[in-house]
């Protein structure tokens, strides 16, 4: 019988594998894994380490969304296990089909056959041309800003994940993602991943702190909506000396490591992120912290002292 690990954002993998349960009976081949706000990719990697160690056989692994933390990191497992296969769209009826011995690309077809109207008889209604209609063009924001200055900027260590593929980018309407840090750079496995997490039709440059600086500094990025992401506010220190000017920082996600202290749901600081913030502070930039568009923006230096 075939293996299935699921990972999920929240604990959305394991409702699915209880719900299943309910029609199908217990499933010893499934096993579910629930990747918390309080976790990074790594230690998200070490768990999928240690469960998919625990089958007999490799397991397939199921995602919930491409391009989110429970993907890349799957893809990151993958790379070192190149027999698991990782499929996104995780959903109660996929599973169903699955623990019930249908192939994997059959029960994809039955998945999405499955997803349709219901309710009292209802005529299919007639497949028409979807109208266009054509959208008020807002002004870019990154249009009018002089080389030297970034205007979208978050620190966030889960990098591209679920909500900056989805949420950010749609709210700020990205045309590119830029990802800062020399470790990141030097890390073949990592920009592999980045790559395929960026979402379709958004352009993605991966570079040092230096390289960073200096196609900021020669306008190259002019015109374009830009969001700036970096792990920690040591590597936005650098831009800053660097002169490139940020206005606006938000602090969405620090993981919590030894000698840290939680500060936000999502994030914790070390005594040397602390000097960081001050530092770049004292050089004018507003630091706030917003975990996604739809929560306001909080005084990142008050929740800090």
């Amino acid at each position: 019988m075939a293996n299935f690990l699921l990972v999920s954002h929240g604990e959305y993998a394991k409702v699915t594998k209880a719900s299943v349960e309910m029609i199908a009976g217990e499933q010893k081949n499934v096993k579910a894994i629930a990747f918390k706000q309080t976790m990074n990719q790594d230690d998200l990697l070490e768990e999928i380490t240690k469960v998919a160690s625990e089958f007999g056989e490799a397991p397939t692994i199921l995602v919930d969304i491409a391009g989110g933390t429970p993907a890349n990191t799957a893809q990151r497992y993958q790379q070192k296990h190149p027999d698991v296969a990782v499929y996104s769209g995780l959903s109660m009826p996929l599973l169903l089909a699955l623990v019930m011995g249908t192939p994997i690309n059959e029960a994809i077809k039955q998945t999405i056959d499955n997803m349709a109207p219901v309710g009292l008889t209802k005529k299919k209604e007639e497949k028409q041309k979807p109208k266009v209609v054509k959208k008020e063009e807002k002004p870019n924001k990154n249009v009018a800003l002089t080389p030297h200055t970034m205007q979208n900027v978050r620190i966030d260590e889960r990098l591209i994940h679920g909500q900056v593929a989805t949420m950010w980018t749609n709210a700020l309407k990205l045309t590119r993602i830029m990802v800062v840090g020399d470790d990141i750079v030097k890390n073949d496995v990592l920009k592999t991943g980045l790559k395929t997490a960026c979402p379709h039709g958004i352009h993605l440059s991966i570079l040092t702190a230096h390289g960073a600086a200096r196609r900021i500094n020669s306008g190259k990025y002019v015109g374009q909506t830009v969001l700036l992401l970096v792990k920690n506010p040591g590597v936005l220190r650098q831009l800053v000396d660097f002169d490139v000017k940020l206005p606006e920082i938000n602090v969405g996600n620090m993981s919590t490591k030894p000698h840290s202290r939680q500060v936000a749901k999502s994030v914790a600081v070390l005594d040397k992120d602390v000097e960081d913030f001050e530092y770049l502070d004292q050089k004018g930039c507003h630091i706030y912290h917003q975990m996604v568009p739809s929560e306001p923006k909080e005084d990142f230096m008050e929740m800090i002292k």
